[in-house]
């Protein structure tokens, strides 16, 4: 067999094994929309164009010269036919009537062009080369299909050309070789052998292009179920066929350029070739590769995951069913995989995984998981999903894992999936086997693993809300013994005041009558705590009032004190519905403030006035050295911040602003330095009211 016989066997023969492959794969899928019908009719007519050229190197009498440009014309005219319907598809008008003539029309002169050349030398092997008429006729086959492969990709929306884009370099590549090949053999007067053999391997190097437009253009599928079995036997007997292919290739050169040594070589070459793919045909790993290949490239996916993920976001989200929600987790992800039930673990601290619940799975009560343990450090690390039975049957698969004896007591567990989160792990999930047994694929996995972040970052979000309110509850209890210990202060400070003067003035009997009533109010405000510590920091019962009267109780309270407030109202009365002692604990906290900022020598005035939307003020005054805007709006409301140090909490006037609001009403500040404070709380009238009362006692009825 001479050199150029070899070059157009490879050439040609890969161009085969490439098209039947394409062929096979649309063939199994059993296309039913018309591009996938009219793209494995195009295949199948180029694999039978190469299989001819290669038959006529092998068997020159046997393929005439016309079965050739019979098979190219047919190519030519699938890919013709497929790129003006996709055109039609694209524009929703089907093929425009001028398309679909001029394809029938380069279409009919090219079968004219193969008619007469067969008339002017019937005897002609294809071998040979083409005829000088069909020659001529190729050219407006390739004028069209390059029109038209312009006409496809200019017509596509942008977003469209990420699918189409590579099919339309292929097809460019088919037709602009041929333009170059039949325009050189017109200027020299012949086909170029070179040019020619090519010919079959640049047809070849298309098909991966199509086959990326293939797996791009979805819509081009069927439901239809293809056996990955069959595709997978198939393509290991293509690529076997193709090896085998160039190691001839590979062996006839060694036989024709080696010398003497030639044919010893040539028997070497090819039985190490065969020991080379027997080894690669029984390793299971190369096969499980392949497989794993075959269906990320050639088959539609198992899972739609669009689906899955919108169903698991679902279940998560559904909080009726009265399961917490680690149980939550596993009730969502088990049925996906038909699975009966499962359990979650979940790290509790830095060393143990807890068990955190589980769903119509028994699981040990000391089923817990130490971070040292093999199987937490294989999955930290690794981020495997652990099959079970795998692992039973290959253990060296997982190296260095070695399951808790409580793990044996567990019904039929399936899988492990890894519940990372971040960097680190939050926990796993053990799923039991299903009803039906089944095999994992590498999709199988690809969604364990998905699902499993999907889950970690739900239950961070749990484990997370459940510190917060363990937190917040924290937060409340200081909060309370906060508040309680400023009210306690006060008092002690009342005591002390007492104490400070008994020596001087223990025989002063107006001295001791005070001192008694301030006791005795002491007790009552101690009272008042204890019954807030017992409620749990609840606020006291609202009840109706007079705040006239009630700032009179806190005019001689305060009024012990220097400067000694000034009392102005304009109503003879205000009827709120507030808590008792708790409006009382804020007007003395407000007055008190002020006196301390009036100092001993200012002013202090407390002043009840009517306001709009049936609401009474009450101002509390002084000519203290008042408060810039930043403090009042920074600092003055803010828990905890204090300019009295360490005789102070900083949570008066954050109390008294909480309470008001409480009870409906609200406060503001406003504040000159150097001139002073005014301190205004606006609170609700009693529906009712002393107006309504005073109506009623006037004697007039409106009804």
């Amino acid at each position: 067999m001479s050199g150029l016989v070899v070059i157009a066997s490879v050439s040609f023969g890969v161009c085969l094994a490439a098209y039947l492959a394409l062929s096979l794969l649309l063939l199994h899928r059993l296309p039913r929309t018309r591009p996938a019908q009219l793209l494995a009719g195009a295949a199948m007519a180029s694999a039978v164009w190469s299989g001819l050229y290669l038959l006529s190197f092998h068997y020159q009498p046997v393929v005439p010269a016309f079965a050739g440009e019979l098979a190219e014309t047919l190519r030519g005219a699938g890919w013709l036919a497929f790129m003006a319907h996709i055109i039609g598809v694209h524009r929703r008008s089907g093929w425009p009537r001028a398309l679909r003539y001029s394809v029938v029309l380069v279409v009919a002169c090219a079968l004219g062009a193969a008619l007469l050349d067969v008339a002017a030398n019937p005897e002609r092997p294809l071998a040979a080369g083409v005829g000088k008429a069909f020659v001529y006729a190729s050219f407006p086959v390739i004028l069209v299909g390059l029109l038209l492969i312009e006409q496809l990709y200019r017509g596509l929306a942008s977003a469209q050309r990420w699918a189409m884009k590579h099919i339309c370099l292929g097809l460019g590549l088919i037709f602009v070789f041929d333009l170059y090949l039949y325009a050189d053999a017109l200027l020299f007067g012949a086909i170029d052998p070179q040019l020619w053999l090519a010919r079959g391997m640049v047809n070849a190097i298309a098909v991966p292009l199509i086959a990326v437009t293939v797996a791009r253009n979805r819509n081009w599928d069927t439901d239809v179920f293809v056996s990955r079995h069959v595709a997978f036997h198939s393509t290991t007997l293509l690529l076997a066929g193709l090896y085998l292919i160039v190691m001839a290739a590979g062996g006839y050169y060694i036989r024709d350029f080696g010398g003497s040594w030639g044919g010893f070589f040539q028997i070497l070459f090819m039985v190490v070739a065969i020991v080379l793919l027997a080894l690669l045909v029984v390793s299971s790993d190369v096969r499980a590769r392949l497989r794993v290949f075959l269906s990320k490239h050639f088959f539609s996916n198992k899972y739609d995951y669009r689906d899955e993920w919108l169903a698991l976001i679902r279940r998560l989200s559904d909080d009726q069913d009265g399961l917490a929600p680690p149980e939550r987790a596993v009730q969502a992800v088990a049925p996906i995989f038909d699975s009966p039930g499962g359990a979650v673990w979940l790290r509790r601290d830095d060393a143990i995984y807890q068990l955190a619940g589980s769903w119509g799975m028994a699981v040990p009560a000391d089923a817990d998981l130490h971070h040292a343990d093999p199987l937490v450090r294989f999955m930290d690390d690794k981020h495997w999903v652990v099959e079970l039975p795998e692992y039973d049957a290959h253990p060296e698969r997982y190296p260095g894992v070695s399951l808790p004896r409580w793990f044996g007591s567990l019904h039929r567990p399936w899988v492990i999936i890894p519940l990372p989160h971040g960097e680190h792990l939050l926990g796993l999930m053990v799923l039991q086997h299903a009803n039906v047994a089944q095999e994992i694929t590498w999709e199988d996995r690809d969604l364990l693993k998905t699902l499993g972040h999907q889950v970690a970052i739900y239950l961070s979000q749990y484990e997370n809300a459940r510190a917060l309110s363990e937190a917040r509850q924290f937060e409340a209890f200081n909060r309370l013994t906060a508040f309680l210990m400023h009210d306690l202060k006060n008092l002690i400070a009342q005591q002390s005041l007492v104490v400070k003067n008994a020596e001087t003035h223990k025989d002063n009997p107006e001295f001791v009558d005070d001192a008694m009533m301030t006791i005795g109010n002491s007790v009552k405000r101690m009272e008042h705590l204890l019954e807030q510590l017992q409620r749990g920091g609840e606020a006291g019962e609202v009840e109706r009032l007079d705040l006239v009267e009630a700032v009179e109780g806190v005019w001689q309270r305060c009024g012990q004190y220097p400067p000694r407030p000034e009392v102005r109202s304009e109503l003879d009365e205000a009827w709120v519905e507030v808590d008792r002692r708790g409006v009382a604990m804020v007007m003395s906290h407000i007055v008190r403030n002020a006196q301390e900022a009036a100092g001993p020598q200012g002013h202090v005035e407390i002043a009840i006035s009517g306001a709009e939307a049936a609401s009474v003020q009450l101002d509390v005054v002084d000519d203290g050295p008042g408060m810039d805007a930043s403090f009042i709006r920074e600092r003055l409301f803010k828990p905890f911040d204090s300019t009295k140090a360490t005789k102070g909490m900083g949570i008066g006037a954050h109390q008294a602003r909480e309470f008001v609001r409480s009870a409906g009403g609200s406060v503001a500040v406003m504040s000159t330095v150097g001139e002073g404070t005014r301190f205004r709380i606006t609170l609700p009238l009693s529906i009712r009211g002393s107006a309504l009362e005073a109506t009623r006692a006037d004697g007039v009825d409106n009804r």
